[in-house]
């Protein structure tokens, strides 16, 4: 792990912060709206297996902010998904209290890698977002929590540190999973447990070179539990086994570079999840969580038209996920969880706002299974 790391910090890009909305400092009482949406087509094809094709309305997502005044603002994301499903990916309030620190709460988006901030289809380069953003990063990943965040220019970083509830591991059943990690613990601030105590989340970027920029994220906290209820008035020690058997700790640590120089768009991505307890958790849910899971992947980029209203760059990304990287003694390593993925593909953008998307993917497994996927669509963001 050390020497992706360090061939990390030898990449890199200069992106801006997730770019919701871009509040007028010098203006007050203003309404601001955005909106994302991508359209998408899957085809796999595996050998001489038919398969379906796939085609989806992915989401459609608008942004509503609001400035009180030239301090404070409010930032909310309504997500339709799949035409018929809708969620709130984030609502919160932001303060400057000085020029180097904001006050942030509400439903925050955890600060975890490249994607789970910026999302928005004209950002990310493959049809679908990178599997690690969804299987180990549950991107999109949002809590409801307080913290602070701000910028230190004196030192060219930006900074976020943030308390959060916890996703939840134990509804009546197991939330968590080998295949998708945290992914179906999320509660995303929707009549969220809260059994522990409060997560801790960071983020630390340095933008301090041209065209360069690194990032370093944690998170660590325990889950909650739905157990509580089943035993409020039990206080004996089968209850309390019980509950922790329910529950695991979980952390998660990211290190993230871009390179944006010329032509070229470099970046690379690396994480790393570990889950404690997994062995009470895994024989009272029947599941097979890890100790730990990693992913990591290498994107490059070159724009053939490079100018401010229209894009045409070919890539290719280079992406490895191992989510039973390290499992307890009563757990069988499933080797199909271990896997290669090369992404070939190509955007043109007619306009900032505008991506036409197309790529194809190999999918390699340990367990010998390895299957092609054809993906295409178009995405907006204004």
């Amino acid at each position: 792990m050390r020497y992706i790391f360090f061939l990390f910090l030898g990449l890199s890009c200069s992106i801006t912060a997730q770019t919701t909305i871009n509040f007028d400092d010098k203006a007050d009482n203003k309404l601001y709206t955005r909106l994302y949406a991508h359209i998408d087509y899957n085809q796999k094809t595996d050998g001489e297996q038919r398969q379906a094709g796939n085609l989806d309305v992915h989401r459609l997502v608008t942004l509503f902010g609001y400035q009180f005044d030239r301090k404070t603002q409010f930032v909310s994301e309504v997500e339709f998904e799949h035409v018929k499903e809708v969620y709130v990916e984030q609502a919160f309030v932001k303060h400057k209290l000085t020029k180097q620190i904001n006050l942030k709460a509400g439903l925050l988006l955890i600060p975890m890698g490249l994607v789970n901030e910026m999302h928005e289809p004209t950002f990310f380069y493959t049809v679908e977002r990178p599997l690690l953003d969804k299987n180990i990063i549950p991107s999109t990943w949002s809590e409801i929590g307080v913290g602070i965040s701000g910028l230190l220019m004196n030192y060219d970083l930006k900074y976020q540190l943030y308390l959060v509830n916890n996703a939840i591991s134990y509804d009546g059943e197991a939330k968590l999973s080998a295949e998708k990690g945290l992914r179906g613990g999320r509660q995303k601030g929707a009549k969220s447990k809260v059994t522990t105590l409060p997560a801790i989340s960071g983020q630390l970027e340095y933008f301090g070179l041209d065209g360069y920029k690194i990032g370093l994220s944690a998170y660590h906290g325990r889950t909650n539990t739905s157990l509580y209820d089943t035993f409020q008035n039990d206080n004996s020690e089968f209850a309390n086994m019980t509950i922790d058997s329910s529950t695991v700790t979980t952390s998660m640590a990211t290190i993230h570079t871009t390179l944006d120089r010329n032509r070229w768009t470099i970046r690379g991505q690396y994480t790393l999840a570990a889950f404690g307890e997994t062995s009470t958790y895994n024989a009272f849910t029947g599941q097979n969580i890890p100790e730990l899971m990693h992913g990591f992947y290498l994107l490059a980029s070159y724009d053939f038209l490079k100018n401010q209203a229209q894009s045409l760059a070919p890539f290719v990304r280079f992406s490895h996920l191992n989510n039973h990287l390290k499992v307890s003694e009563n757990v069988v390593q499933d080797k199909s969880l271990k896997q290669n993925i090369i992404s070939l593909g190509i955007n043109y953008k007619p306009n900032p706002g505008v991506v036409f998307k197309l790529d194809y993917q190999f999918y390699e497994k340990a367990n010998g299974l390895s299957f092609q996927q054809f993906n295409t669509g178009i995405g907006v963001w204004f």
